[in-house]
């Protein structure tokens, strides 16, 4: 019985994990666990075709000012909780990651129509898709492959719920500094130019 909870944790949302913000968990998740080492290890790191930036510049910092939470093995259910509630706390990312993987297409569809919905209404907010079906190296990111950064054993996809005001704020500045210099023109028109359209799209400046 003991091993087969430890396999398969109960599921954490960010009400719960804001609760402990002041005294870290002894017992992290293995999902949050492996995308703490992703971000230290990869997320954080100078890439030389970023401009000698790393692959997310701003994860350092939102670490260490604890702006981050994590809602684990939720289900679509826990993703809609984080977003209804998003704006009822302090913290800039929600991290969703699920171990029973729904089709990347589904996923990201779904997230796609929360983007579109919420630019409509009027509301600053954004859904950004990772799942392990997406291949990098064919869309032509091979330099933001992260071989041997990740538990091989755990498998899970993720999506970050963020202001999508930052990140467009985030995006402009990078693109002065030729961040986005080797990402191939369909990347960065579906990264940067179709988030800017929803930035302006819901009134935002």
């Amino acid at each position: 019985m003991l091993k087969q909870q430890e396999k398969n944790p109960q599921p954490l949302s960010s009400e719960n994990l804001l609760n402990l913000r002041k005294e870290r968990p002894k017992n992290v998740h293995p999902v949050e666990r492996d995308i703490r080492t992703w971000s230290k290890d990869f997320l954080e790191v100078p890439n030389a075709k970023l401009n000698g930036l790393p692959p997310c510049p701003y994860a350092r910092k939102a670490w260490a000012d604890d702006k981050v939470v994590f809602s684990i093995n939720t289900g679509l259910d826990g993703l809609m909780e984080e977003v209804r509630k998003f704006n009822d706390h302090d913290y800039e990312i929600v991290v969703w990651a699920e171990e029973d993987l729904p089709d990347m297409e589904y996923l990201d569809g779904y997230c796609d129509g929360i983007n579109e919905l919420a630019s409509v209404a009027g509301i600053d907010l954004h859904l950004m898709v990772f799942h392990p079906d997406y291949d990098a190296t064919e869309a032509g990111l091979d330099f933001l492959v992260d071989d041997g950064v990740t538990d091989d054993s755990l498998s899970y996809c993720m999506v970050f719920v963020q202001l999508l005001s930052k990140l467009d704020d985030a995006a402009l500045y990078l693109e002065k500094s030729n961040y986005y210099e080797h990402f191939p023109d369909d990347v960065y028109e579906a990264l940067v130019l179709d988030r800017r359209r929803l930035r302006n799209g819901n009134g935002q400046s």
